[in-house]
């Protein structure tokens, strides 16, 4: 239940987990979730180990931790065992305190690659994977998985076996298949079974959207952590609010000018910070959602995406965040 996971030398708590979103767990976001508390862990955008190998620039660049993110997870994903290892060595070199493993990731690019998902259907493959990663670091190593990669393949107590005799310290289990992606409700009776099967810690993923179902989850699974995915990008207090709901069964909701401000905010600094190639999508990307739930916020939204300009949106931003009209 709710308090900390211990995996290895490491301890996560609160046992509060950010989820690695592609595109959107970004460094300067994973940093902007631990300020605003309630995270126990954060893990890096998936990363694909033969980038790494061949020492791609920005593959490298992705790698890096903020010094708030201890402890830090990197994601890897990949379908050679020894680049695998070699991939695991650099991340633990370039600062993880653990080395995950993608095994569930549904994207193309990943399964045109036998990576992510796509090693659900060759369990010794994924066996040789763990055991490569497992033999190479000293640091805690985790595996996420899917429940099986389609509805006539659900193979998560299988995998969960294979992972677990191939020396993983926790699994991470998203309740649905491959081919479903996204969309449907996840099945939370999956991570209850994987739960009983296993003696390794199971950290429970999919559908936690406001704190009430990370207490759910906690108690219908008997999972040892939650992560938290998609409902953090609308609402980036929503794990500080889930840890606070799970500690005291109360939290504090967002306010829309709160959300306002925390834009101004992460535009000055992005701003600041640059490169100027990448300002403008990466500030468009986080406040089209921020300005969700206020009155008039697909006009909003059409503003902010015709801005051309770092200052001009920032500028629109700051006069919106200033307007008393915006609380509905």
């Amino acid at each position: 239940m709710y308090g900390s996971m211990q995996l290895g030398p490491v301890t996560v708590r609160p046992n509060v987990i950010l989820a690695p979103m592609a595109g959107i767990a970004d460094r300067p976001f994973r940093r902007l979730i631990r300020q605003l508390g309630g995270c126990g862990l954060t893990v890096s955008e998936l990363l694909s180990v033969e980038a790494i190998v061949r020492r791609q620039r920005r593959t490298l660049e992705m790698m890096a931790a903020d010094p708030v993110e201890r402890p830090f997870a990197i994601q890897i994903y990949g379908s050679r065992p020894e680049a695998m290892a070699d991939a695991a060595l650099q991340a633990v070199a370039a600062g993880a305190d653990i080395v995950d493993i993608n095994a569930g990731c549904p994207a193309r690019k990943v399964l045109r690659n036998h990576g992510g998902a796509f090693l659900l259907q060759d369990p010794p493959l994924l066996a040789r994977i763990l055991t490569a990663v497992r033999r190479a670091v000293s640091v805690p190593v985790t595996v996420k998985i899917r429940s099986g990669y389609d509805a006539n393949t659900i193979n998560f107590l299988e995998i969960g076996r294979l992972a677990e005799g191939s020396g993983v310290d926790a699994i991470t289990l998203h309740p649905r298949t491959r081919t479903m992606r996204f969309s449907g409700r996840s099945d939370w009776d999956h991570i209850r079974q994987l739960k009983a099967a296993c003696r390794v810690p199971v950290i429970g993923n999919g559908d936690i959207l406001v704190p009430a179902d990370a207490a759910a989850m906690f108690a219908t699974t008997g999972c040892d952590a939650v992560m938290v995915g998609r409902g953090v990008a609308r609402n980036p207090w929503l794990l500080r609010q889930t840890a606070d709901f799970l500690e005291t069964g109360a939290f504090a909701p967002t306010e829309p000018e709160a959300l306002l401000r925390l834009c101004v905010a992460v535009c000055r600094e992005t701003v600041a910070a640059g490169p100027p190639a990448r300002i403008m999508g990466e500030l468009k990307k986080f406040c089209s959602w921020w300005v969700h739930g206020i009155p008039s916020a697909a006009a909003h939204r059409q503003r902010i995406y015709a801005q051309t300009e770092p200052q001009a949106l920032l500028d629109y931003l700051a006069a919106l965040a200033s307007d008393g009209s915006i609380r509905s």
